[in-house]
């Protein structure tokens, strides 16, 4: 049987690179750490110190000790946070990476009421492309994500939902304004705007342009969908995207959204993404069942329009 004390001496030991060190940072009497340490030994039959000249350091299986007491104490103070949580209603924080298309989803349907339960803890959100999402998932450096585009096939949890179809957004005085589809070689008669090649739509679009035998050229490319937005209001050309991400300035008579008549587009999906090794504080298991429902809801209301 180990125990947590001599264990954590032969750590501090390590640590400090000799016993009367050691006693000093710990306040005690060498002659208890040596003592304690000697016991150890004896009831595992193995050496954990040596002295190399005047500094002693831990053997092989002294430092596997001493690397198991480490970990076992972070492990420990994580566990202690997470019931402190439990028991305050306080969960740290909750990062999260957002497609730039599904931020206002986000903001309206999800983080108000997020706020209303967890009104203190610190949400880390960041909009960024699908690569960058997929990247920081698998790394765990986020919670979540919520991207739109093919993701193939990563080692992730997800949920998906059905969010196309995806459209041709152009001033209502452009000259495809007035369609209810648009194929896409009609699109090459015109001018297009592309979004960065990392984002989930510009990917969708260079594989609907690969099967038609086409590739897509564009006049502008940028790294932000307002941006695209504001050149097609601009009359500029035609930038692509959902009817729902571009629905404020639909409403307003700025834009118009032309469905794209092509099988991807019509079964563009968004998804929720989260690594399934990742432990979730209980606001961030809140958050993700907010963002399951919200969107599991929005998909219901948009299949039925």
């Amino acid at each position: 049987m180990l125990h947590d004390k001599p264990v954590g001496y032969l750590y501090e030991v390590g640590l400090q690179g000799g016993i009367r060190r050691a006693a000093d940072m710990l306040g005690i009497n060498p002659s208890v750490i040596s003592r304690q340490i000697a016991q150890l030994e004896r009831a595992l039959q193995l050496p954990l110190l040596e002295r190399r000249g005047r500094t002693v350091v831990l053997t092989e299986a002294g430092r596997l000790l001493a690397q198991d007491h480490y970990e076992s104490r972070q492990r420990r103070e994580k566990l202690e946070n997470h019931l402190k949580d439990l028991r305050h209603m306080r969960g740290g924080s909750v990062s999260l990476r957002l497609g730039g298309g599904l931020v206002t989803t986000f903001i309206e349907e999800v983080m108000c009421a997020f706020a209303r339960t967890w009104p203190n803890v610190f949400v880390d959100i960041t909009v960024g492309s699908m690569q960058e999402m997929l990247n920081d998932i698998a790394s765990g450096e986020t919670d979540m994500a919520l991207a739109f585009g093919p993701i193939g096939t990563p080692e992730l949890k997800r949920h998906s939902f059905q969010w196309g179809p995806i459209c041709a957004v152009v001033s209502p005085l452009h000259p495809i304004a007035a369609l209810t589809t648009i194929t896409i070689p009609a699109l090459t008669d015109h001018r297009l705007i592309a979004l960065s090649e990392s984002f989930g739509l510009q990917r969708h679009m260079n594989a609907m342009f690969k099967s038609e035998g086409l590739q897509f050229h564009p006049a502008y490319r940028c790294n932000l969908f307002s941006t695209a937005m504001s050149l097609s209001q601009a009359g500029l050309g035609i930038s692509f995207m959902t009817k729902y991400a571009a629905r404020e300035a639909i409403a307003e008579g700025l834009l118009v959204a032309v469905p794209l008549a092509h099988p991807i587009a019509s079964s563009a999906q968004c998804h929720l993404l989260r690594n399934s090794d990742r432990r979730f504080t209980p606001a961030a298991h809140h958050m993700w069942r907010l963002l399951h429902n919200a969107f599991r809801d929005k998909q219901s209301a948009l299949t039925d329009s």
